[in-house]
């Protein structure tokens, strides 16, 4: 009976040590652990298309003051560190974007 014995790998050794995930962020990202989820928790969010975000309410207020009534809520389309903008959906078919910038928002239309 013949045994098998893998080959030696000939490969130098890496010259650096391996890099680990957060050091290899930049300075604004970070790790964030997300806790696991149901399926049913999954299915709810699959199917809800309006994403809202921390300003939504104060954008449909605004949007009603803008004779604008609202058919869905506010949906959060673009986030970053200081920007959000947001698009209504009108009942009389009509779109309006609001961009709130360090918590102040304005009609972009």
């Amino acid at each position: 009976m013949r045994s098998y014995t893998p080959p030696r790998s000939t490969a130098p050794a890496p010259a650096e040590a391996p890099v680990s995930l957060s050091e290899s962020l930049s300075p604004s990202e970070q790790i964030v652990d997300m806790p696991q989820q149901t399926q049913q928790t999954q299915q709810t969010q699959q199917t809800s298309t309006s994403k809202r975000g921390e300003l939504s309410d104060v954008v449909e207020r605004m949007a009603r003051r803008n004779s604008c009534t609202p058919a869905a809520g506010a949906k959060l389309i673009a986030k970053t560190s200081a920007v959000e903008t947001y698009q209504i959906s009108c009942e009389d078919g009509q779109q309006q974007l609001y961009k709130c910038e360090l918590r102040q928002c304005r009609l972009m239309n």
